[in-house]
């Protein structure tokens, strides 16, 4: 009895023992220890990367992130995902070489990895087919290299799917779409140390690196209201990292619809903060009724600027075959998220420091002030252009006022309260269809009255009180 006694003790030791190996696995030292080894090497960037392309190519299957328009929505069972699916393929290339770049033969990573955990993995019992895929993956290198084949699997998979010759039209419909999302989501989450990475929402590489910052953060007197703020904060700052990836793109000229992944993932983690924000963040104890005013406008105007990306402008960008429009829609949806996200930061830190300058962060800061003196400034243009044809028509000037609402379209629209913009749009579709001088100058003459009205409502607007506008000569 006492000889059984002491075998099941020696098994309950042995199998505590092995929780405890497999628990220092899967905690955050694990994680740190890894990313402080790629820091070390100076990969975080690729590491990051790395991570933002996994969960965009999630978010970009996920066929309810797109923006769709309502008539794409009911349809979506028989739409042709092809183009969705070449983005795709192009992500996959990218998390490709980004995993390489990781692991490469001049690396000390392997080395110094299974360092660490060989103390661990020799108290395991190599036999046990609990611990198969973990004993398989002893450092990050091996599930690097189990990402990169399962991607190339993939990427085989898509290219013959998307092969084609003159003969016939690629059709990729929603089933297998999704079927190729499923597939890539299900052989990822065997990447044991791909894993472990995604799942920690607040790591070494996010941190508010702004003294300024930091400084006005560590005086707020609730330690409750100083964390969640400082959760919120990382979130506002994890998204303009994303956005810099976009930016990045639209400077160096390339494919633009890649950035499309990136969207649907901004898009919901963007949805997510604000969930954060209405549910946690203003249900603190104590949150004094000021505070929780101002972080509810935060929440509204996020609201309305996210509609304007994701319920407007990137609709349709995945069936655009001409460069200049792409352009222009992954441009404006750019500056327009860059836009929000950074007003809705500096809104929160002035809660807690009243005429905190923006420009102490970000150089491209603009602030609302900033973005009212332009949009009135462009709509007077704009005005008068209309008053000119008015005063003496021709095809010439017709031609001029097109290229001018154009111009206003791609640039300072996005400016506008967003219930202004389907009447501008309206408007703006009528004046580009119509050639007859006549017709024309009549459309003309409705939307110089939008116009002036528009123009009396940012007059009214409390960030120019001090500001009144010359209505100069152009």
């Amino acid at each position: 009895m006492d000889q059984m006694q002491k075998e099941l003790a020696g098994i309950a030791t042995e199998e505590n023992s092995i929780r405890q190996v497999v628990a220092s696995l899967t905690t955050h030292p694990s994680l740190q220890n890894w990313l402080n080894i790629v820091e070390t090497e100076k990969k975080t960037h690729h590491l990051f990367e790395l991570e933002m392309w996994l969960k965009a190519l999630e978010a970009f299957f996920g066929v309810k992130n797109h923006s769709f328009s309502e008539q794409e929505l009911k349809e979506v069972i028989r739409r042709n995902f092809v183009e969705e699916l070449k983005i795709s393929r192009n992500v996959i290339l990218r998390l490709i070489f980004l995993a390489n770049e990781l692991v490469n033969e001049n690396s000390s990573l392997e080395k110094k990895l299974s360092s660490y955990y060989e103390g661990l993995f020799q108290k395991l019992n190599w036999s046990e087919q609990n611990f198969e895929t973990l004993l398989l993956q002893p450092t990050p290198e091996d599930s690097l290299a189990l990402l990169t084949e399962t991607l190339s699997d993939v990427c085989n998979i898509i290219d013959s799917l998307i092969k084609t010759d003159n003969a016939r039209t690629v059709y990729i419909n929603f089933q297998t779409f999704a079927s190729i999302g499923k597939l890539l989501l299900r052989e990822n989450k065997r990447c044991y140390h791909i894993n472990l990475l995604m799942n920690y929402q607040f790591k070494p590489i996010d941190r508010i690196e702004n003294q300024n910052l930091a400084t006005i953060i560590k005086n707020i007197d609730n330690e409750i209201i100083g964390q969640e703020i400082t959760k919120t904060l990382l979130e506002f700052f994890r998204l303009l990292k994303y956005l810099d990836y976009v930016s990045s793109d639209l400077s160096q000229d390339r494919p633009l619809k890649n950035c499309l992944p990136i969207f649907t993932l901004i898009k919901i983690e963007a949805y997510q903060l604000i969930q954060f924000m209405d549910k946690t963040l203003l249900h603190i104890a104590d949150l004094p009724v000021q505070v929780a005013n101002l972080i509810d406008g935060c929440i509204y105007a996020l609201q309305m600027d996210l509609k304007k990306v994701f319920g407007r402008e990137l609709v349709g960008l995945v069936g655009l075959t001409q460069a200049p429009p792409i352009y222009a829609k992954v441009e404006n949806s750019h500056g327009l998220l860059r836009d929000c996200f950074q007003q809705s930061l500096v809104s929160l830190v002035q809660i807690f420091e009243q005429g905190f300058d923006g420009l102490k962060i970000f150089n491209s800061f603009q602030t609302k002030l900033d973005q009212s003196i332009r949009l009135r400034l462009d709509i007077w243009r704009l005005l008068c252009a209309f008053r000119k044809f008015g005063h003496e028509p021709s095809q010439n000037k017709l031609v001029e006022v097109n290229e001018q609402i154009t111009l206003f379209r791609d640039s300072s629209l996005k400016y506008l309260m967003y219930k202004d913009w389907d009447d501008f749009e309206k408007m703006t579709y009528q004046a580009m269809y119509t050639r007859g001088l006549d017709d024309f100058a009549k459309i003309v003459h409705v939307f110089a009255t939008f116009l002036e009205a528009l123009l009396g409502q940012i007059n009214m607007r409390a960030v120019l009180a001090n500001h009144p506008f010359d209505y100069p000569e152009v």
